[in-house]
């Protein structure tokens, strides 16, 4: 075999796994929401806190990591926030206690963005040529997907093996602390350092060309696309807790349901890739997943609440799961179809990522204050804004659209 083909595609799957398992900790609510809200003792408003924590020093995270990604190699950084990031997990799996969780949880912030995500990105791009954008970006996220189904099963069963929910979510927060360190180590031996040469803008210019950036209209089209998808994506983690309290599901399947999610993510980010190249737009698979998004949200506020309609609701979320990684596998590559070119991938990643990922700074404790307040209604209330943001986020692919037909002429 190709030794090119073997050194870009092993470069891809190791980018993916660290992509995804990295975010695993700061995200484990969307697995383990009630064992984690049992042990701690929080209210709905309280878990959104913790997640809110976290968003706000990672929007700050994201435009230093956006600069970063266009100036140094990432090699040592790498390494240095899978290890931090993984030390920080086992600590919390200590559960110790509403402050020092959220005091975690903001470091989490710092160690899960600053060296890797934009970093990320522009490699991803740089692995292929413009044809090859979508299926790359859908293989990325289509192979997070199934590292990340792999690491939620064997979290799974280790939650399974205790009889008290606290123990076993402790046991299975510290197994994904360990794979992180684990994926640390791998960064460090086969991560290749780039040349200090490759970038010899200063740190100040790179910064000057952040905020340059802020002037190009189409970078806040593609915040705007990222804002609206990104809020329907974390809205969709709130389904198991919805079946769990109103449909019977117990903790356990809602558990194996977040690992079943993430095969789905595999089918429908490589499904999405390899349609947008087929249909040579990335915005078309934006606005198709969006419109399914709809269907399948209006679907949770028309089901009656009755427990032998758990599996229509399980239904309909792997069916809105497919849309979604299909949506999500491209808000990225997207910046193709857009002409950013590739030397400010890193900048425009960043901004992107930091504007377009603050629903996680309120959109958490908001609804969770709903569901607090309003019980299921507040549930409706939260299907309702997925849907809201779905049809926003088309919208804005179509303005994208007539933007860039306007500069191609």
């Amino acid at each position: 075999m190709d030794k090119a083909f073997i050194k870009k595609y092993g470069t891809l799957l190791l980018l993916a796994a660290g992509a995804g398992i990295i975010f695993q900790l700061p995200y484990i609510r969307e697995t383990f929401y009630v064992p984690i809200q049992n042990a701690m003792e929080l209210t709905n408003a309280q878990m959104g806190m913790l997640s809110s924590g976290y968003a706000t020093m990672a929007t700050f995270s994201y435009f230093i990591g956006g600069a970063i990604a266009d100036k140094f190699s990432a090699r040592k950084l790498l390494t240095f926030s899978f290890l931090a990031t993984g030390i920080l997990g086992l600590w919390f799996s200590t559960f110790p206690g509403y402050n020092v969780s959220r005091l975690i949880f903001i470091l989490m912030g710092i160690s899960t963005i600053i060296t890797y995500w934009s970093a990320c990105i522009k490699a991803t791009r740089m692995l292929g040529s413009e044809e090859e954008q979508g299926r790359l970006f859908g293989l990325q996220e289509g192979l997070r997907g199934i590292l990340n189904a792999l690491l939620v099963f064997g979290m799974t069963a280790a939650f399974a093996r205790y009889t008290n929910e606290v123990a076993g979510a402790s046991a299975a927060i510290r197994l994904c602390s360990i794979v992180v360190i684990v994926i640390g180590v791998l960064n460090f031996i086969f991560i290749e350092d780039t040349k200090k040469e490759e970038n010899a803008e200063s740190v100040i210019e790179v910064t000057k060309g952040l905020f340059k950036c802020l002037l190009i209209p189409k970078v806040w089209i593609l915040v705007g696309i990222i804002f609206t998808a990104y809020s329907v994506y974390g809205l969709i983690g709130y389904v198991t807790t919805y079946a769990q309290q109103f449909y019977g599901l117990t903790a356990t399947t809602a558990a194996t349901l977040g690992g079943i999610r993430y095969l789905l993510q595999g089918a429908g980010g490589i499904f999405g890739g390899f349609l947008a190249d087929k249909l040579h737009s990335r915005i078309k698979v934006i606005v198709g997943g969006c419109i399914g998004l709809i269907v399948s949200f209006g679907a949770y506020i028309v089901l009656p609440g009755n427990a032998s309609l758990g599996g229509a609701v399980i239904a309909n979320f792997f069916l809105g799961l497919v849309f979604i990684y299909a949506v999500r596998s491209q808000y990225f590559a997207v910046h193709q179809d857009a002409g950013i070119p590739l030397e400010l991938s890193g900048r425009v990643s960043g901004i992107s990522s930091a504007l377009g990922y603050m629903p996680d700074m309120f959109m958490y404790t908001l609804v969770g204050s709903w569901m607090d307040n309003y019980g299921r209604a507040g549930y409706n209330m939260t299907w309702g804004y997925a849907m809201v943001a779905a049809a926003l986020c088309i919208v804005l692919s179509f303005i994208l659209s007539k933007v860039v037909k306007s500069e191609q002429k």
